[in-house]
């Protein structure tokens, strides 16, 4: 374990990146060795981009890795005092996400999110942007992942930090959105992630209310599996069972 890597993170063992060290020990020797180097952020997109001739890039594990030093490594550089929270950012990472056709911005952030780009996404979060930030409607990066399902991209965000628990204007989780589309493998990742299963949004709908509503037999089962409230009502009475009932999902 390098010891100077590991006072960076704090001393919390949790955040160090075991398996970019277990499988890939010089890539990390070498970001250690260049951390206060000028050259970091070109050595970190260089090993983010995984459309380079000849290279099939890394798998998930070690990628979540390295972009999350990446984004410790941004945090700590970032410039000081300024109103612009995209300021901190390196032209290294700007000029090579523009390169894809792409705004540096947030709502180039979305797009990319929105889009399954995760090429994109992965230097965007590099690049020192915030892993929770949220557009008018209060979605998040994950929020957008649950909802289209992507399980890929959500697993990556939860990997790396994102909120399970954060809320939009309405009041839904990132586990609402998914269970009302019926994302079997997304709801179950979330589960295993601590979300919590009968949280409620404004109008205190459950994700069980949600599935049910929408006919999501699987996610249903999947939900109760996790100790969801059967009989939990929204704020004007409905229950899951009511619900399935009223939109002819019932037997």
């Amino acid at each position: 374990m390098e010891v100077k890597l590991l006072r960076l993170l704090n001393n919390r063992e949790q955040n160090y990146p075991h398996q970019l060290e277990k499988q890939y020990p010089r890539v990390l020797k070498k970001i250690v060795a260049n951390w206060e180097s000028p050259d970091a952020d070109a050595i970190f997109m260089d090993l983010l981009v995984a459309d380079r001739a000849g290279r099939q890039g890394f798998p998930a594990d070690v990628a979540a890795d390295i972009m999350y030093l990446s984004m410790v490594h941004a945090r700590q550089f970032a410039k000081k005092d300024s109103g612009d929270p995209w300021a901190h950012v390196s032209e290294v990472f700007k000029q090579e996400i523009e390169l894809h056709g792409v705004a540096f911005s947030l709502a180039g952030f979305v797009s990319a999110v929105e889009s399954g780009r995760h090429d994109l996404v992965a230097l965007f979060l590099s690049s020192g942007a915030d892993i929770d930030t949220y557009d008018d409607r209060l979605w998040t990066p994950l929020m957008i992942a649950a909802f289209n399902g992507n399980e890929k991209l959500t697993r990556l965000l939860v990997k790396i930090g994102a909120s399970i628990h954060h809320k939009d204007n309405a009041g839904y989780a990132p586990l609402h959105w998914a269970a009302f589309n019926g994302f079997a493998k997304v709801v179950k990742l979330l589960l295993t992630e601590d979300a919590v299963v009968d949280v409620r949004s404004n109008f205190g709908w459950t994700p069980l209310l949600q599935a049910a509503t929408r006919g999501h037999l699987s996610v249903s089962y999947m939900l109760i599996e996790f100790g969801a409230d059967v009989n939990a009502s929204s704020k004007d009475g409905w229950t899951p069972l009511m619900k399935a009932s009223a939109n002819g999902h019932l037997p």
